[in-house]
């Protein structure tokens, strides 16, 4: 059965999806694409999938699918041009002290703004083997169909726990005895030249302003990427990407 009318229920309840409180209330968000779809391990629970009309390829998860007709699956997705298939996922919840029992590298979010900065750095932290990425208040939604896009499936490979509050996260991180490293303009040390010990933990500020005063004051050690050339920062993005690949090869 191919759904095409606007005004069938199913399909109007399925816009809301587009709407982060609803999204937050059921508990629930949007993958969009084959290759991401494919990306979700069998421990996670797929709610349900929706495929346009013409969509060709297989499903694997053959459960729980609505076929839209073109015009509507186009008013679902939020891609420009949609690959005729996406998954309502069920949000995964994890024990934090479970989390932080295992020694590696930790990553702290503080007000990241940009959901493409939020996603490509989930994406690095899983490259880089990340025990787990934690997302602070005030961050960019990270189940947003633009930052989930840009984890470009890694948001499924490892830990990431948002709305934290970042003094208690901080405080959390101390007493199981992590080393907590900041990014700031203030630090006295270049990455390179620390010593960073098997439980650590990485704090990535916000795009524009860095991180919080009081965050600066809660960290064991201002550290800062050497850069030669003339910028004075780099995207926040970036600077992560960097940090994690010198922290695993150390």
């Amino acid at each position: 059965m191919v759904i095409e009318s606007a005004q069938n229920q199913t399909f109007k309840e399925s816009l809301n999806l587009q709407d982060k409180k609803f999204r937050d209330t059921r508990g629930i968000f949007v993958v969009e694409g084959k290759k991401q779809i494919d990306e979700i391990p069998k421990d996670w629970n797929i709610k349900q999938i929706f495929m346009s009309e013409k969509y060709q390829n297989n499903v694997a998860n053959s459960r729980n699918i609505v076929t839209l007709s073109e015009r509507l699956f186009n008013k679902l997705a939020t891609t420009q041009s949609p690959q005729g298939i996406l998954a309502v996922v069920k949000k995964k919840q994890y024990d934090i002290l479970e989390v932080l029992r295992s020694a590696g590298l930790f990553v702290v979010l503080e007000n990241i703004q940009d959901p493409g900065n939020l996603g490509t750095i989930i994406r690095s932290a899983d490259a880089f083997a990340a025990k787990a990425v934690f997302v602070s208040k005030g961050s960019a939604d990270m189940y947003s169909d633009k930052a989930v896009r840009a984890t470009m499936g890694s948001i499924f490979h490892l830990p990431v726990i948002d709305n934290i509050n970042m003094k208690d996260m901080l405080s959390l991180l101390k007493e199981e005895k992590f080393t907590i490293f900041a990014t700031s303009l203030k630090g006295k040390k270049y990455l390179n030249n620390i010593k960073i010990p098997n439980k650590s933990a990485f704090i990535i500020g916000n795009e524009a302003n860095g991180i919080t005063n009081e965050t600066e004051s809660l960290a064991d050690e201002l550290i800062k990427i050497y850069m030669p050339g003339k910028p004075e920062s780099l995207n926040a993005a970036v600077a992560a990407s960097i940090i994690m690949y010198e922290a695993t090869r150390k």
